[in-house]
């Protein structure tokens, strides 16, 4: 009975239709969609007609972690395979993740055989990651001939600028790049019209440094270790989202213009005592943003800098601060600035307040938390007074808030001293009869709420 309700079975997926079983295929490991091959004589040859390749060295690292020569081969044996001899159908994605261990070097007359093997008009991704530093060459055909390039991203890898007389990438949405040569930057953009995603790792000293797109609707930008820039433009009108993270001290100058898209910030940058003043420029610049992230070094510059009035943020909904000790006088000067607040979130790994720094009452309430605050969140509570009477205060001028979600960032909600704070808490006088009060642990589990 088994034997013949089994040769009466129905083989569904062969059935399926081609780009669907391709699909399928490209979406297993590679190896075990070559093994599909011994399945029957129908797919003996199918997954020659993958469209879409992952390939990582990382696999064939031994048991410590380190890719030794055996399997360095066993990796450049299976690429070279695959890929230099795969004919039946055009690359449609390819991923190379080429890092090797200390004290092997890195194939690059393969490396670049395999772009040029995927270099075509119907290449539509593309992500290189090598541990070569910067030795590797690409082609500069990948900037002209790959016309339905809609993903590209590019590590450790190097482009002769001069060389790129024209850039044509007229599908191009989302560029990630870790770069060495601001003018590669400038070539790519004016050769990407409709390109609306850019993330950017510096690993050079800039000079003065111009982002201009009219189509970015989304830019992270990145910089830990390059020495000087005197100027970073950021020209792009559609812009909707924004991160930029510095953590190299000598910046001069950041300015975003016509920014009047944009919905998100997130600021983190630092710098010495004789640059602080481009943070807040660059603050000033950023008055039509509707959410804004700051981390603890943008606070830092922002506190250090003299004669700096924080400009009014009219649209702003969200304000978030992110790991930092900060002053009461610090945050209430950032409510009085941000008139149609509506969500304040503030979280880190330490106290809400620096010991040294001690909770005074402000002399004139917010207009925000007066009327439009519905919702703040503390992620560090761990029932000071400070931390308590700061609390205490919004809760008897929030007239508007809906909710209170306080976090205990150093005591168990479930432990003896936990319930103890929750009942002080709780028994605080509200003056908004909506308000909510939710507590939650370091690792955000939820205690309760009324």
């Amino acid at each position: 009975m088994e034997k013949r309700a089994y040769s009466k079975s129905v083989d569904r997926i062969s059935q399926l239709p081609e780009s669907v079983i391709s699909e399928i295929l490209s979406r297993l490991p590679l190896e075990d969609a070559i093994d599909t091959c011994f399945l029957s004589r129908s797919w003996r040859h199918r997954w020659k007609d993958l469209q879409v390749f992952n390939f990582s060295a990382i696999p064939f690292k031994n048991q410590k972690g380190f890719l030794d020569k055996q399997g360095h081969m066993r990796f450049l044996s299976l690429v070279n395979d695959i890929l230099l001899h795969h004919r039946r159908a055009p690359v449609r994605k390819l991923t190379i993740r080429y890092v090797t261990s200390p004290g092997l070097d890195v194939d690059y007359a393969a490396l670049n055989a395999w772009v040029y093997a995927a270099i075509e008009s119907h290449l539509e991704e593309l992500k290189l990651e090598s541990s070569a530093g910067w030795n590797l060459m690409l082609p500069s055909r990948l900037f002209t001939c790959c016309t339905s390039l809609v993903n590209l991203e590019l590590a450790a890898c190097q482009i002769d600028a001069e060389e790129l007389t024209q850039v044509r990438f007229p599908s191009l949405k989302n560029l990630k790049l870790v770069f060495h040569n601001p003018n590669l930057i400038t070539n790519i953009l004016s050769g990407s019209p409709v390109l609306e995603t850019l993330d950017l790792r510096v690993t050079t000293q800039l000079g003065v440094f111009k982002i201009h797109s009219p189509s970015l609707k989304r830019l992270y930008y990145f910089d830990s270790c390059s020495t000087r820039t005197e100027l970073l433009e950021i020209n792009t009108p559609l812009l909707e989202y924004l991160t930029i993270r510095i953590y190299t001290s000598q910046y001069r100058l950041i300015s975003v213009c016509n920014s009047h898209n944009l919905l998100e910030a997130n600021l983190d940058c630092y710098a010495d005592e004789d640059y602080v003043s481009y943070v807040p420029k660059l603050i000033n610049s950023l008055c039509n943003v509707k959410s804004l992230v700051l981390h603890r070094y943008t606070r830092y510059c922002l506190v250090r800098a003299t004669q700096f009035d924080l400009p009014e943020f009219r649209y702003l909904l969200n304000l978030e601060f992110v790991n930092m000790n900060f002053n009461a006088r610090f945050l209430f000067r950032m409510l009085e600035r941000c008139p149609m607040l509506q969500v304040l979130t503030v979280h880190g790994k330490s106290p809400l307040w620096a010991s040294r720094h001690e909770w005074t009452q402000p002399t004139n309430v917010p207009y925000c938390l007066a009327s439009q605050l519905s919702i703040v969140n503390f992620k560090t509570y761990n029932g000071i007074k400070d931390d308590q009477e700061l609390i205490a205060y919004i809760l008897q001028q929030g007239l508007a808030l809906k909710s209170i979600s306080i976090g205990f960032a150093y005591v168990s909600i479930n432990s003896e001293q936990g319930h103890r704070m929750i009942n002080e808490l709780w028994d605080l006088p509200k003056s908004s009869k909506m308000c909510q009060l939710y507590f939650n642990s370091y690792q955000d589990s939820i205690y309760g709420d009324t």
